[in-house]
C-alpha cells in the first residue's frame, strides 16, 4: 500500500510539473549498465540472458530518473519474458537525439492491450492484481519522466513474440 501511494504521488508532481528533474550531462551508457546490474539478479533466477550494446552517449538530464525509467523496462521485460529468455538493450545516437531500446522474447502485448498500457493501473493480465510489487504505475511513471526531459516513448510488440520499447532523448549540442 506504501508503494502504491508513493508512486500515486510521484505521479500527481510529475502531472504538476513539481517534480524537478535535474539537467546534468552524463553518459547515458553507464546509467544503462547501472540499471542492468541492478536488475541481473532477478534475469538470473529465470535464466534470462541480457545482451548490451551501449556505446558512450553524453545527454543532459537526470540520470537517477532516467535510471529508473530503464530499470522499470528491464523489470517488465524480465517479469513478462519466459523463462531462458532474453533481453537486448542498446543505446545510440539517432537524428540529432539518444534512442535507448529494450526489446525482449517474452510473451508480447495483444494489439488490443497496447494502446492503454501507459495509462494508470492498465493491467492487460486482467488476472493479475498487485502481484511482486506491481502496481500497475510503472509504465505512466516512465511515460511522464521521459516526457519531463523532452523525449517521448514507444512500444511495439507482438504476441507470443515479445516487445520492444523506444525511449527517445534530446541529446545536447
Amino acid at each position: 500500500m506504501r508503494r502504491l501511494l508513493e508512486s500515486l504521488l510521484e505521479l500527481a508532481r510529475l502531472d504538476a510539473g513539481q517534480e524537478p528533474m535535474k539537467q546534468l550531462r552524463f553518459d547515458l551508457a553507464g546509467t544503462v549498465r547501472d540499471a542492468i546490474e541492478s536488475v541481473q539478479p532477478l534475469a538470473g533466477e529465470r535464466g534470462i540472458k541480457i545482451r548490451s550494446e551501449l556505446p558512450s552517449l553524453e545527454i543532459a538530464g537526470d540520470p537517477e530518473r532516467l535510471g529508473q525509467v530503464i530499470t522499470n523496462l528491464l523489470s517488465n521485460a524480465i517479469y513478462y519474458n519466459t523463462d531462458d529468455g532474453e533481453v537486448r538493450v542498446t543505446v545510440q545516437p539517432q537524428n540529432g537525439s539518444a534512442l535507448i531500446i529494450v526489446a525482449d522474447t517474452g510473451r508480447g502485448i495483444s494489439t488490443e492491450d497496447l494502446p492503454h498500457i501507459f495509462e494508470r493501473f492498465y493491467r492487460a493480465d486482467k488476472a493479475r492484481t498487485t502481484v511482486a510489487g506491481h502496481t500497475g504505475l510503472g509504465l505512466a511513471i516512465s511515460k511522464a519522466i521521459v516526457e519531463a526531459h523532452g523525449g517521448n516513448i514507444e512500444v511495439t510488440s507482438q504476441p507470443q513474440a515479445g516487445t520492444t520499447f523506444a525511449v527517445r532523448l534530446p541529446s545536447p549540442t
